[in-house]
């Protein structure tokens, strides 16, 4: 099963670099040119493609979470009660991510203004991405402590 999972990322890591260099070459002949990078970079069609293909990205990972641990529960009913913890502190982290997200307007140069939720939506990832950095770096330096406490 391990190495599904790293077929996958690197199907995943390969698409990336291909929509990554698709979004440097989108001026109208399709060849990147150095004269043309402002604009390029300029333009909200790149924002919005990568924003399309981290929203794509997001729904795929959580489709494979969730997919890898109902066959981890089928190979080990044991892991049902671990695997049911773990599935309800991420409800818990992605719902008070969405309570604590403003969704306030933001002054963007853009033809079209989001609307309410898709800047709740991105609030609320925003969130949850620093909640999640935060409780990384707690526990690396929980763990560091811990480690230096018990080799006294």
């Amino acid at each position: 099963m391990f190495k599904f999972a790293k077929y996958i990322e690197y199907v995943l890591l390969g698409l990336c670099l291909v929509i990554v260099a698709l979004f440097y070459v989108q001026n109208g002949t399709g060849m990147f040119k150095l004269s043309n990078l402002k604009e390029i970079l300029g333009s909200t069609s790149m924002v919005d493609g990568i924003l399309l293909w981290a929203y794509i990205l997001l729904g795929i990972s959580i489709l494979l979470v969730i997919v890898m641990s109902v066959l981890a529960m089928v190979k080990n009913p044991k892991s049902l009660k671990k695997t049911g913890i773990t599935l309800g502190i991420a409800v818990v982290l992605v719902v008070a991510s969405y309570f604590l997200a403003s969704g306030a307007p933001v002054n963007a140069n853009v033809a079209q203004a989001p609307t309410f939720a898709q800047l709740k939506m991105t609030d609320t990832l925003l969130v949850l991405t620093y909640i999640l950095l935060g409780a990384t770096i707690l526990i690396l330096v929980g763990g560091g402590v811990m480690n230096a406490i018990k080799k006294r």
